[in-house]
């Protein structure tokens, strides 16, 4: 835990951080970084982080580096990402090293021979552009810049490079990242410190290793679950000391609740228990928040959200291969079992009570996509216990009032102030 003189100021946005990865508030998961510190230190061994969105994966890669003093750089993948725009990415992320050949983190000397190739491939790809169907301007991936010639500047600037939701590129190029990989194992002989850290979704690790079996003893796969209830309570015990503000402890219970382990939604409804106090920065007499303040925090949270949460379940409705009416059986099932967690059983049982005839073998079909990356996991699939749960308690209150105003196969606009009656009526319920 991290304790900090209050005698310093720390402003609001530096403390609760729901965009960005925790720094001043970073919550210390020492069994993790142990791991992950010992991948790093091996030369050649190639990291991958994967579990749960939300569950903490890049803020915790992020500080370890932060704290080892370790030159890094970070590229970030979308649905539709090749292989090729992150060699362009991390190539461009590379020139303040290749312009100063130092930072505050480390030093290191590059050779003029590999520093003048950087700049002759730099200066190609500012010029070499290629025009798609859809006339948009793309860069070309000049010839000599290939993933091993990357390799070979990231050793020399004796950088990390962190790839953010591999999971969602293509699987072709999973092939090519696997292969990438390789690549690093290899240069790591001449550059120790050459590394990849690809951070991705739950079962994303065996995705990649699956493509180079003869990978998978130099891969480090390591698991980063979602934080438990003790670390969430410390993102908002340590925050508040931090602002000099003191959080009921109805709040509290009630903020962990609601942030059902997903560290980014603590910071943004912590973030709005303070704003609505006109808490910019840590306050000179200490100050009380009562449990008055959550409602409008949710509120807040929820009004910002209604059309992701429209669009979401009309994706999920919508997707391949699936019927309607099976993914708005299982989604009414998991809400109707008035449950945090249910099994598959229990899915099955509720369905069946409203269709004695319905297929076991279509809840298995179905069920499997909504706990994916693909849905943007509206349900987590914890594989120890078997249990499924929704992801997010907001989302659950939108689908359970959604679902009941679906006409054909459209759903119905839902009003903010409805959906928020129906949200605290669901958490009575659990109490």
């Amino acid at each position: 835990m991290n304790f900090l003189s209050i005698s310093k100021k720390y402003y609001l946005e530096s403390v609760f951080t729901p965009t960005k990865s925790a720094k001043l508030n970073y919550i210390e998961r020492p069994e993790i970084e142990i791991s992950v510190t010992r991948a790093l230190k091996i030369p050649g061994n190639q990291v991958i982080l994967y579990g749960h969105s939300g569950g903490g994966k890049t803020t915790l890669i992020r500080n370890i580096l932060e704290k080892q003093k370790r030159n890094y750089i970070v590229t970030s993948c979308i649905i539709g990402t090749t292989v090729n725009e992150l060699i362009i990415n991390a190539f461009d992320k590379l020139n303040p090293y290749y312009t100063s050949e130092s930072n505050y983190k480390s030093s290191y000397k590059i050779s003029s021979t590999l520093k003048a190739s950087y700049f002759k491939i730099e200066s190609n790809l500012s010029t070499e552009t290629s025009e798609e169907v859809s006339h948009r301007q793309v860069r070309v991936l000049p010839v000599q810049l290939t993933f091993e010639r990357l390799a070979n500047f990231l050793g020399a600037a004796e950088c990390v490079w962190v790839i953010e939701d591999f999971h969602k590129v293509d699987d072709t190029e999973k092939q090519k990242l696997s292969d990438i990989m390789k690549a690093f194992i290899d240069i790591a002989n001449d550059y120790e410190k050459v590394k990849i850290v690809a951070i991705g979704a739950v079962a994303s690790a065996r995705e990649v290793v699956s493509y180079s079996p003869d990978i998978k003893l130099r891969i480090a796969e390591i698991p980063v679950p979602l934080l438990n209830e003790n670390e969430i309570r410390e993102i908002i015990t340590n925050g508040s000391r931090l602002l000099n503000v003191s959080f009921e402890e109805n709040l509290i219970r009630d903020t962990i609740f609601y942030s059902n382990s997903l560290g980014s939604l603590t910071h943004q409804l912590c973030y709005s228990h303070c704003e609505q106090m006109g808490i910019e920065k840590t306050s000179r007499k200490n100050i009380k928040i009562g449990n008055n303040v959550l409602k409008k925090s949710i509120e807040g949270y929820v009004s910002q959200k209604s059309d992701t949460f429209q669009q979401k379940l009309d994706r999920a409705l919508k997707q391949r291969k699936a019927k309607f009416e099976n993914v708005k059986l299982i989604l009414s099932a998991v809400i109707h079992l008035k449950k945090d967690e249910v099994t598959y059983n229990e899915i099955l049982n509720k369905i069946k009570q409203w269709e004695p005839e319905y297929p076991q073998s279509n809840l298995t079909v179905y069920l499997k996509p909504l706990t994916t990356n693909e849905n943007e996991e509206i349900l987590r699939h914890d594989e120890n216990s078997g249990k499924y749960s929704f992801s997010d308690p907001f989302f659950k209150a939108f689908c359970a009032m959604a679902l009941e105003r679906i006409e054909g196969e459209q759903t119905i606009e839902i009003n903010i102030k409805e959906l928020i009656s129906r949200l605290e009526s669901i958490i009575g319920e659990r109490k």
